[in-house]
């Protein structure tokens, strides 16, 4: 059940927006009277979709829609401005500052409904786009590590053999050995490590169209 919340000062308004959404579809709805309370609701319920009016006292919806879309927590709920304010700058005012959507009232509850709707589509693709991409970030990492690490592993593993026989094998000999397994493991542990920490990605082709991590590029 999608999260709708409601941002209108005017309690008449947001439970004319409120009963429309119950008589036209399944939503789980919050009404908030100012956009101070929006933004401690939303901390806490973090909703689909918030239908934000303008004009409120304290603090406006402009800067409740700037708050929204400039954390890293809430910046992917959708934001639909339902304002009596229906002039051109206006528009142009909420959708720079994040606004998904911008809807006049007195609004159509079947637009109201199909907006919404549209936005919830939107959410799912986004939300595919962004599985997928992780997918595929995985896969990458899995043939990376592969590549990089098989070669530092044979010669752990060869050094290793030959260690086995190390009664046979002089000091120095032994020495190197060791030495050869203590490069390769650093080797393996730095590898790691920056996998670890990368931040930024950058990929490259592998074997034809297998996609890897470039370890030297990534951040």
């Amino acid at each position: 059940m999608a999260k709708v919340m409601i941002v209108d000062d005017d309690p008449n308004i947001g439970l004319l927006v409120e009963m429309t959404l119950r008589k036209k579809g399944d939503f789980q709805i919050t009404n908030c009277s100012s956009g101070e309370m929006a933004l401690e609701k939303i901390a806490e319920d973090k909703p689909d979709i918030v239908l934000l009016d303008i004009m409120m006292p304290g603090m406006d919806g402009y800067e409740v829609c700037k708050i929204i879309k400039s954390s890293a927590e809430t910046k992917y709920i959708s934001v639909i401005i339902l304002s009596a304010r229906r002039e051109m700058e206006d528009r142009i005012k909420g959708m720079d500052i994040g606004a998904d959507d911008y809807i006049v009232k007195p609004f159509d509850p079947d637009e109201l409904l199909s907006r919404i709707k549209a936005r919830l589509r939107i959410q799912e693709l986004e939300k595919e786009l962004v599985d997928k991409k992780q997918l595929h970030t995985v896969l990458s990492m899995a043939v990376t590590l592969q590549h990089e690490i098989n070669n530092p592993l044979a010669g752990i593993m060869g050094n290793a053999e030959i260690l086995n026989e190390w009664q046979s094998l002089s000091p120095h000999e032994v020495g190197e050995c060791v030495a050869a397994i203590s490069t390769q493991a650093a080797r393996i542990r730095d590898l790691v490590h920056k996998l670890s920490t990368v931040t930024q990605v950058v990929e490259s082709t592998y074997l034809g169209n297998t996609s890897m991590i470039d370890v030297s590029r990534s951040k």
